[in-house]
């Protein structure tokens, strides 16, 4: 059994190693054609990496002479960062601005007093207004950690409910709004209210509000002496009472205000300037003569003749000594008389508020006394006022209370309701930190970091460009070396790519002529002062290259350095001449056309366009790779029929010889047999 062959499956004549061998050499080309498809592979692997090293080059210089170049940014620099910060848009105006603030933006934040952990909550709607916003919760009841929670998850960003454990055994419930200013006052409704006297954080309001009726008082204005104030010495505006220079009047509460803790006095003023032209009298009309008549007598006429007599002339007016008086406004009341504080010159409405602490026990009026020769004083919105009073309840013992951001920007107060001011000047956001008497100066300038380091991403991206195209064209190791800040497994990279494109004459000439590019001059508004790079500390600076009689080689390929101290200069004291070295419109048809970052992108343009050079360069490796895979495939499919071929012909082949060799072996039998026989 053991001599039985089976054609094509097993063979004592050894043709499965026959065909093996015939198939291997047949199959040498097809591993060179896989072979060629690693190479391109390869290369546009490499082509590849140069169209992304260009790209970075070309969004580099790019971003330098655009309309998002960064020579336009501009930086707010705040004198006490404590107080205030800003930042500033590519609109804002090159200024300095003194900003005092006055009040910062808050919002209302009431507390609890000591609760024990046991409080339970009573089921409810418990509805929450802020401003012109309200929430309503449903709630089941529960602890006021589950409470809160809840709140919290129903009411982002519109209102934050906060549980702290002050002892072991008791905790104090804060709600506070999120948006700030006076006019996003937290007002409970509903269960709410309830709610809020339960707890102990609000109560009842006890305060009403008083103000003074100006056209009341402008019907019959009063001195403060108690007399009529005399015609003309006051009158109202369109918008409140003006008191003319040397008058005087009395301004009454109606009723009489009791104070209690928390009111606020508030009132707004403004001062009228006047020149000594606009305060003289009209001069009295003088005695009217009466002219002589003429006469005629037969034809003849008779003239008269002038009066004879002397007309004395009035007394003429003299302007008074100018006198500034700014401690104007008293606040009366049965327990005395209190200065409120001093007013200022002022163009525009300036709010005045006076906490109550600082005024007599009841406020019957305020006095306005204008003991200015030259300045008029105008004055309104004069009221008492709690601004804890939510709606008919009021906080028991509020943290903070909604109130507006007040500035004073340039002698005018400024009032918003988010510390964040964002429409004060064109281009400038605010953010204000806190109160402060302390005027702040704010100094817009260009940001020339954002501009230097625009500069550096320029230089770097050169400088990678530059290095790949020395990498992929010469056999140099030293080029790699140079290279210190390369990790092992970049070195090593650049090892395998070392001359992969050797003799191209296209990359050589992309660096001759960025070298140029960044060597040339350029016209900017500096003239002869500056048309390098060089001159702004940018350069090869291949004359550092020698040291003590040997070359740095390092330094001739072509690699743009930086002089930060140079390039800082430059930038801080003309940093538009710095702008047109990259990017200038000399010929006033808001085109740039000139310029090192103009000039390089032209430059670069053809290469990394779609269809341009390193595109088609990519589309047609990309099609030897495709039509190189198709001979594969197609010659896989060969050898698959040449090995199917090759064991079908040897197969029979051996059944041939299979069959003779039984033949011989029947013959050799026979002869046997009949050799036996005789």
């Amino acid at each position: 059994m053991s001599d039985i062959s089976i054609p094509g499956v097993s063979s004592k004549y050894n043709t499965s190693k026959l065909i093996e061998d015939l198939v291997a050499a047949e199959r040498i080309r097809l591993t060179r054609m896989e072979e060629n498809v690693s190479e391109l592979e390869e290369t546009r692997s490499t082509w590849r990496q140069v169209n992304m090293d260009l790209g970075d080059l070309q969004r580099s210089v790019k971003s330098l002479y655009g309309f998002d170049n960064p020579f336009s940014e501009k930086s707010a620099v705040s004198s006490n960062e404590r107080i205030l910060t800003a930042s500033a848009g590519r609109t804002a105006p090159f200024d300095e601005y003194s900003i005092t603030v006055k009040q910062i933006a808050t919002a209302d934040r009431f507390i609890t007093p000591s609760l024990d952990r046991s409080f339970r909550m009573e089921g409810g709607t418990y509805t929450f207004r802020i401003g012109e916003d309200s929430i309503s919760l449903r709630y089941r009841g529960g602890t006021l950690e589950d409470f809160a929670a809840r709140l919290n998850a129903k009411g982002e960003g519109l209102i934050k409910a906060t549980t702290v454990r002050d002892t072991s055994e008791t905790l104090v419930l804060m709600i506070e709004a999120v948006p700030t200013g006076a006019a996003n006052r937290l007002i409970f409704e509903d269960d709410a209210k309830d709610f809020g006297i339960r707890t102990g954080m609000m109560r009842p309001a006890r305060t009403a509000e008083g103000s003074v009726a100006l056209e009341d008082v402008a019907a019959s204005p009063q001195t403060v002496s108690g007399t009529p104030a005399p015609k003309g010495s006051i009158e109202l505006s369109g918008e409140g009472m003006v008191v003319r220079p040397g008058a005087s009047v009395n301004l009454p509460f109606n009723p009489r205000m009791e104070l209690e803790e928390g009111m606020i006095l508030e009132y707004s003023f403004r001062t009228i300037e006047y020149k000594d032209d606009e305060l003289s009298p009209p001069a009295p009309p003088g005695p009217l003569w009466p002219d002589v008549p003429s006469g005629s007598y037969r034809g003849l006429e008779v003239a008269s003749s002038p009066n004879s007599f002397p007309i004395p002339e009035g007394e003429k007016w003299v302007p008074p000594e100018r006198k500034d008086d700014w401690n104007v406004l008293t606040a009366n009341g049965p327990e005395g008389a209190a200065e409120l504080p001093p007013i200022q010159a002022s163009e525009s409405f300036k709010t005045v508020r006076v906490n109550a602490e600082s005024l007599p026990g009841g406020v019957d009026s305020l006095a306005l006394e204008n003991g200015n020769t030259h300045r008029a004083v105008e004055i309104k919105g004069i009221r008492l006022y709690n601004p804890n009073k939510q709606g008919d309840l009021e906080p028991v013992s509020p943290i903070d209370t909604a109130g507006d951001a007040i500035i004073e920007f340039r002698g005018i107060q400024a009032r918003r309701s988010t510390n964040d001011i964002t429409d004060l000047v064109d281009g400038l956001t605010l953010h204000l930190k806190r109160a402060s008497n302390e005027p702040v100066d704010l100094l817009i300038e260009p940001d020339t970091e954002a501009a230097k380091e625009g500069i550096i991403r320029f230089v770097f991206s050169y400088n990678r460009t530059i290095t790949r195209v020395l990498v992929l064209t010469t056999d140099n190791e030293e080029v790699v070396d140079e290279l210190s800040y390369l990790d092992d497994d970049e070195r090593e990279k650049m090892h395998e790519q070392l001359g992969a494109l050797r003799g191209d004459m296209t990359l050589n000439q992309l660096k001759s002529r960025l070298q140029g590019i960044v060597s040339n001059p350029y016209p900017t508004r500096a003239g002869s002062d500056l048309t390098l790079l060089a001159q702004i500390g940018v350069s090869t600076d291949a004359s550092s290259g020698r040291s003590g009689g040997s070359i740095d080689h390092s330094k001739l390929r072509g690699y743009l350095e930086i002089d930060e101290e140079k390039l800082d200069d430059f930038l801080t004291n003309n940093i538009d001449a710095v702008k047109d070295l990259f990017g200038n419109d000399t010929t006033g048809d808001l085109v740039v056309d000139s310029g090192v970052a103009r000039a390089v992108d032209e430059y670069l343009t053809p290469y990394t366009q779609t269809g341009g050079f390193v595109g088609m360069r990519l589309s047609r490796i990309d099609n030897q790779i495709d039509d190189t895979k198709d001979d594969i495939a197609d010659y896989e499919e060969y050898l698959e029929d040449y090995e199917a071929d090759l064991r079908r012909q040897y197969g029979n082949m051996e059944a041939m010889l299979n069959q003779l060799e039984h033949s011989s072996q029947e013959l050799d039998n026979f002869n046997r047999q009949q050799s036996g026989n005789r």
